[in-house]
């Protein structure tokens, strides 16, 4: 009777190891996948902002060479209306040299 209960007692404390075991291979698996979701995630995330900012890097060159540009042709509208305001005033004082 002692060595049944013996037995019975072993067998049960064996059963309780692999059940704890089981789960917590189970347990394990779950967080290895939850922690290779959240990596994945996080690469992507990673991969998302570095696509965003160089679109933004993109955009803000085009759009200060747009700038320079747009820049440049006012300032040389300015220096001929400059030019054509003197030519007038010289024309109209009558001056040999109508240059500016």
């Amino acid at each position: 009777m002692k060595t049944t209960k013996k037995l019975f007692t072993l067998a049960t404390v064996v059963m309780f190891t692999l059940g704890l075991s089981a789960c917590s291979e189970e347990k394990e698996e779950q967080t290895e996948s939850k922690v290779s979701e959240f990596k994945n995630a996080a690469s992507k995330a990673m991969d998302d902002a570095k696509e965003a900012t160089s679109d933004a890097a993109d955009k803000t060159k085009a759009f200060a060479e747009d700038t320079a540009d747009k820049a440049e042709e006012m300032a040389k509208d300015a220096g001929n209306a400059i030019e054509d305001a003197c030519e007038d005033a010289k024309e109209k004082m009558d001056l040999e040299d109508k240059d500016c």
